[in-house]
C-alpha cells in the first residue's frame, strides 16, 4: 500500500513512522512548511513538497494530518485522486470530505505525541468511522497492521471523546506545569512528584476516578484550602482554577459546597 501524508506534524511524524516500520510505502508528505516537510521527509526516507499542486496522485491512501482550522482549507485546493481520504482529527467530522471525495474516513489515534518522545501503537487506540464497509475495513487492517485496539467511532462520539481526551490530558498536563512552576520557585525539582503522578495514574487502571479521588477538596478541609487560597494571593488566575475545581471536587461527592 502507498500512502501520502498531508502535513508533516507530531501525529504525521508518528503515525508515519509507525505505518512505514510494518511496510506500508510513504510515497510523500506534503507541507506548506518546508523545513517541517524536510524532516519528515528525511526520516522516511521518501520525497516531499510544499505545493498541494504537486501532491503524488498515485497513492492508495492520503492522510491528513493538519490543524482543524487548515483541514478544509486544504481540501478545497487540493484536486483529490481516486483513493481513500482519511483525517487523523478527534473534532473534525467525517462529513468535511462530503463532496470532495467518494471514498473517506476517520483515522483517529487516542494518544497526546510529542516528536521527542516515542510511542508504542499497540498501545495506541485508534478510533475508526468511514464511509463505507470496505474503506471501514481497510482502515481496520491498517491499524490492526499496528497492533493497535480499535473502536468504531461516530464523528458525534469523537466530538466528546476529544473533549473527555482535553480534560483527561491536556488539562492533566497543564497542572502538572503549573506544578513544576510552584516546585522550581522554592528551587525543588518536578521529580519528587512523579511518583505521585505515576500513582494517580496506575490507580485509575483498577479504581474509576470517582472512588480514586483524594485531597483537602473532598473532605472539604477548609483550613489547608484556605491556607492554599492564601499561598496563591498574587497569582489570580491559579487563585481562581484552584477555587472553581475544589468547588466541583466538592460537589461531585454529593456534599454542599
Amino acid at each position: 500500500m502507498k500512502a501520502v501524508f498531508i502535513g508533516s506534524g507530531n501525529v504525521a511524524t508518528h503515525l508515519a513512522q509507525a505505518l512505514q516500520a510494518k511496510g506500508v510505502i510513504i510515497s510523500q508528505v506534503y507541507s506548506r512548511t518546508q523545513k517541517n516537510a524536510a524532516t519528515l521527509a528525511e526520516k522516511l526516507n521518501t520525497s516531499y513538497t510544499t505545493d498541494i499542486s504537486e501532491v503524488y496522485d498515485k497513492a492508495d491512501i492520503y492522510f491528513y494530518a493538519l490543524k482543524d482550522s487548515s483541514f478544509r482549507e486544504t481540501l478545497r485546493k487540493f484536486d483529490l485522486p481516486d483513493a481513500i481520504h482519511v483525517h487523523t482529527a478527534g473534532s473534525i467530522p467525517m462529513s468535511d470530505f462530503d463532496g470532495m471525495a467518494t471514498r473517506y474516513g476517520v483515522f483517529y489515534p487516542l494518544q497526546t505525541f510529542s516528536k521527542e518522545k516515542e510511542v508504542d501503537f499497540s498501545k495506541v487506540p485508534v478510533c475508526i468511522e468511514a464511509i463505507n464497509t470496505k474503506v471501514q475495513q481497510t482502515l481496520l487492517d491498517l491499524a490492526h497492521l499496528l497492533g493497535s485496539k480499535t473502536y468504531l467511532i461516530s464523528s458525534e462520539q469523537r466530538k466528546k471523546l476529544h473533549l473527555a481526551a482535553v480534560f483527561a490530558c491536556n488539562f492533566t498536563n497543564y497542572m502538572y506545569d503549573v506544578s513544576s512552576q510552584i516546585l522550581e520557585n522554592m528551587g525543588v525539582s518536578f521529580e519528587i512528584l512523579q511518583p505521585l503522578i505515576m500513582e494517580t495514574a496506575e490507580k485509575v487502571q483498577s479504581i474509576v476516578p470517582y472512588k480514586a479521588q483524594t485531597g483537602p477538596a473532598v473532605r472539604f478541609d477548609k483550613k489547608t484550602i484556605s491556607c492554599h487560597l492564601g499561598m496563591l494571593k498574587n497569582r489570580k488566575d491559579l487563585k481562581k482554577i484552584y477555587k472553581i475545581l475544589s468547588k466541583d471536587i466538592y460537589k461531585r461527592h454529593k456534599k454542599k459546597y
